[in-house]
C-alpha cells in the first residue's frame, strides 16, 4: 500500500490537536483505534507475501533438484539395460556353443569358451546389474520424494497467498476507514464517521477471514 499505518496515526494525532467538542474526541478516538489495527493487519499481510516467496523458491528448488535426479535415474536405467542385454549376449552365446556341432576346434576349448561366457553372465548377474539397479532405484525414489516435497511446498504457497490477499483487502478497508473519519472530523458529519466505522469493521472481518483461513479454497 501506499501508506503505511504511521501515516494514519500521525493523521489521529492531527485530528487530536484540532478537536474541541466531544464528537471530534470520539472519531479521533475511533481513527487510533483503526490505526492500531491496520497496523497489526499490515504486519500480517507483508509476512504472509514473505512466505509465499519463501515457500515458491523452495518448491522451485525441489522441482530442479526432482529434474536432475529424474535424469540421472534415466541413464541409470539405460545403463542397467544396456548391461542386462550384455548379460543376455554373453548367455546366448554359451548355449549357442553348446548346442553347435560345427563348432572348431577340440572338445576342450569349445568347454572353456562356454565357461569363460557364462563367467561373465554370472558376474553380471551378482555384481554389476544389482548395483546398477539399486542406484538407479535410489535416483528415482529421490527424484520423486523430490517432486512430492515440490508440490506440499506449491500449495502452501497458494494458501498463504490467499491469506495475504485477503490482508491487503482488510488493510485497504482500515485505509478507507481512516480516511472516512477523518473526513467526518473535518466536515463535522456523523454519516462519515459511521461509514468510516463500518468500512473499518468490514476490512477487519476480511482479514480475519485470513488469519483463520476461512472461505479459502484448499488445492
Amino acid at each position: 500500500m501506499s501508506h503505511g499505518p504511521e501515516h494514519h496515526i500521525e493523521h489521529a494525532e492531527h485530528a487530536q490537536h484540532a478537536a474541541h467538542d466531544p464528537f471530534d474526541k470520539r472519531v479521533t478516538v475511533s481513527i487510533a483505534v483503526i490505526a492500531a489495527v491496520l497496523a497489526a493487519v499490515t504486519m500480517l499481510g507483508h509476512r504472509a507475501h514473505n512466505e509465499t516467496l519463501k515457500l515458491q523458491g523452495e518448491a522451485l528448488r525441489n522441482q530442479t533438484e526432482a529434474g536432475i535426479s529424474h535424469s540421472k535415474a534415466a541413464n541409470m536405467w539405460a545403463l542397467f539395460q544396456a548391461q542386462n542385454i550384455r548379460g543376455h549376449m554373453y548367455l546366448s552365446l554359451a548355449r549357442l556353443l553348446e548346442v553347435s556341432s560345427t563348432a572348431q576346434g577340440s572338445e576342450d576349448a569349445k568347454n572353456k569358451a562356454i565357461t569363460e561366457w557364462k563367467d561373465k553372465r554370472d558376474r553380471y548377474e551378482k555384481h554389476e546389474l544389482p548395483k546398477w539397479e539399486k542406484e538407479a532405484k535410489g535416483l528415482t525414489a529421490n527424484a520423486e520424494e523430490r517432486e512430492l516435497e515440490a508440490q506440499k511446498a506449491l500449495q502452501e504457497s497458494h494458501e498463504i497467498h490467499a491469506r495475504g490477499n485477503r490482508f491487503d483487502l482488510g488493510e485497504l478497508g482500515l485505509q478507507l476507514g481512516v480516511v472516512l473519519c477523518s473526513m467526518a472530523i473535518l466536515t463535522k458529519s456523523r454519516n462519515f464517521w459511521y461509514a468510516g466505522l463500518a468500512c473499518s469493521a468490514l476490512g477487519i472481518l476480511v482479514a480475519l477471514t485470513g488469519v483463520f483461513g476461512l472461505f479459502i479454497a484448499h488445492h
